[in-house]
């Protein structure tokens, strides 16, 4: 499993606003006229760092961006910060990077160790083939300033998107798995899932595993997000490649066909994981409803008892007030224990938290009798019959006092 939590914790003091990954495998004739074209459409004065990860490239195209950094740093030399990275700050809001990889290890390994060693609070990723236009990241960086909290995707599939130049069977495997995308994994608030081309948040990717071998990154960010980001497209022209061969292959589709499983698999539990937990929510709500009213009955049982076994000579001769004073104090203190050890199963007994929340539920307790009072004068007054008025009064009091000693006394949620 590959994640980049450990990243998204930095804070760094050169931090970009954006970095831009470009995956790369044999892209030597398409790469530097690419990142000449990219920082003509950087917005003015926004800090970029592009960084290349090369799967190292038979035909060099990592040695290409080696070479086109140290002539723009007009340096014999230039920086290696590592073995594996070379850098150039030549302009003060753009930088490159170059990481090689020893080996082709998938493309979304390749674009996880990317955004690993990114200083962006943003990535932007897209394809060193131009079929995604370099002319479209001015407005995607635009749109995250924007919207920060939204994934930004670059789509063919939305009014004024469109595809241009690519073969017939290609084009039937993209709407396809599209499709497959789309309806399989109900994704169908977003039309191009598949999409190469898109920009979010580095946040975005807390607590984010990637745990499939398929080669599109933002379809396993939409399922494992889903609930959390938003999601924004813009319309773009997708131009299949000039120079070089398509990375399309049927071990690729095949990756790509394991991966919707695994993701459709990752989305049936998550439901389930959801719809037991709000079933569990409840059940357990529900539970500690009746064991609250099942003690209130008994506290009002036992207020009756002790109150007549007191005034008439059993237990004592009192008077009935004091006899009735009596009853209550002892079945608010019945009530009280009963509802902390066995309703609320709080079995901490710390001197002060004992006698504070003793307090609170005699003052909740009170509460619920004066909106049962309120309640009952302001629905008589309306003219709704007595014995309607105190049975909606003494509903609304016995509700209220559960979610009052529920939050306030034993400091639960109201819901959970």
């Amino acid at each position: 499993m590959l994640n980049v939590n450990d990243t998204i914790q930095q804070t760094r003091d050169d931090q970009k606003f954006v970095s831009i990954i470009i995956p790369t495998f044999n892209e030597s004739m398409n790469i530097r006229d690419l990142l000449n074209q990219i920082q003509t459409h950087i917005p003015a004065e926004t800090n970029v760092e592009i960084i290349i990860v090369d799967d190292n490239s038979p035909d060099g195209t990592g040695h290409i961006v080696e070479k086109y950094i140290e002539e723009k740093m007009n340096l014999k030399d230039y920086d290696i910060k590592t073995e594996s990275q070379s850098t150039s700050n030549w302009n003060k809001n753009i930088s490159i990077k170059v990481i090689h990889r020893k080996e082709k290890a998938g493309l979304i390994a390749a674009l996880v160790n990317g955004i690993s060693s990114s200083r962006g609070q943003n990535v932007l990723i897209m394809d060193a083939d131009f079929s995604h236009p370099p002319e479209v990241i001015n407005k995607m960086i635009s749109e995250l300033k924007k919207q920060p909290n939204c994934i930004i995707v670059g789509s063919r599939y939305i009014r004024g998107g469109a595809i241009n130049g690519m073969p017939l069977k290609r084009f039937l495997l993209s709407v396809g798995a599209n499709f497959i995308a789309r309806h399989g994994l109900s994704l169908r608030n977003v039309y191009d899932p598949m999409s190469g081309f898109f920009a979010f948040p580095k946040h975005a990717l807390e607590d984010v595993e990637f745990n499939t071998n398929g080669f599109k990154i933002l379809l396993e960010i939409l399922i494992k997000k889903k609930s959390d980001i938003c999601v924004k497209e813009i319309p773009y022209t997708f131009r299949d490649r000039k120079y070089g061969q398509s990375k399309l292959n049927l071990p690729i589709i095949f990756d790509y066909l394991k991966a919707v499983w695994k993701l459709y698999r990752y989305g049936r539990k998550s439901k389930r994981q959801d719809t037991q937990s709000e079933k569990r929510k409840s059940v357990r709500f529900l539970s500690k409803a009746a064991r609250f009213y099942t003690v209130g009955a008994s506290g009002v049982a036992l207020n009756y008892l002790v109150s007549i076994l007191l005034s008439n000579g059993i237990l004592g001769s009192l008077g009935y007030l004091q006899a009735t004073a009596i009853g209550i104090a002892v079945s608010v203190t019945t009530n009280f224990l009963l509802n902390k050890f066995w309703t609320f199963e709080d079995n901490d007994i710390e001197r002060s938290r004992f006698i504070k929340q003793y307090g609170m539920f005699v003052g909740c307790s009170s509460l619920g009798i004066l909106i049962q009072f309120l309640s009952i004068y302001l629905l008589s007054e309306s003219g709704i019959s007595y014995d309607i008025a105190l049975l909606l009064g003494v509903s609304i009091a016995s509700v209220s006092n559960f979610l009052f000693n529920k939050k306030l006394t034993f400091k639960e949620n109201i819901w959970g």
